[in-house]
């Protein structure tokens, strides 16, 4: 093996590791639209202001999180976090697609390297064909190609998983802030001069309806 091809099965672990704990930490420490988005206010008294409900919902989100990265969270407000998903599926993509053409360039030295091994025995005169597998079988340079050509089709395995894992864990992140969109802000204080000279304080605790 050579120290090219050696090198990437060694790294592969170690670096789709190294990718998935980017994105996870990116992930956590991504800022927060606060309460998941802006939604219209609707004023029923002077002192109370209540804050309407999403007109999506989390399978909705769920879905729109799944067709297209970003989608779900964008329609629920969370823009930063639809930013993040969005730049993460689409990184994730465009290593894919680079990986595809790789792996066509390493087929088509491994085919390149057999023709021309296969011709070079026939013009020597060599025709049994379990002959001329097993020199295939034992040429350096060939080997090489070949797994070369392995590592690149594992690494592509690895990005597939990759790209699933952030459209699942997108879509189960939209479907969560859009539940969490439908709660208002859970505690207010208000504080007003009373009769007596004092303070009054208020507490008003909201529930969703």
């Amino acid at each position: 093996m050579s120290m090219q091809s050696r090198g990437l099965v060694e790294r592969r672990p170690s670096r789709i590791l190294g990718i998935a704990s980017v994105l996870l930490a990116l992930l956590y420490f991504a800022p927060s639209d606060g309460r998941a988005q802006e939604l219209p206010v609707v004023t029923g008294s002077p002192d109370v202001t209540v804050i309407s409900p999403s007109t999506v919902s989390p399978g909705g989100a769920f879905l729109r999180a799944v067709i297209v990265p970003g989608w779900g969270h964008a329609s629920i407000g969370s823009y930063n976090r639809g930013s993040f998903y969005f730049a993460a599926q689409a990184a994730s993509m465009y290593t894919l697609l680079r990986t595809r053409s790789r792996i066509s360039e390493a087929q088509g030295r491994v085919e390149f390297r057999e023709d021309f091994l296969r011709q070079q025995m026939v013009a020597n005169g060599e025709t049994d064909l379990a002959v001329i597998e097993s020199t295939l079988g034992v040429d350096a340079d060939l080997s090489d190609v070949r797994e070369l050509l392995d590592a690149r089709l594992e690494q592509q395995e690895d990005l597939v998983a990759l790209s699933l894992f952030l459209i699942f864990i997108s879509g189960a992140d939209a479907y969560v802030s859009a539940h969490l969109a439908r709660f208002p802000a859970p505690l207010e204080i208000d504080a007003s001069p009373a009769a007596s000279g004092g303070i009054q304080v208020a507490l008003r605790l909201r529930l969703p309806n």
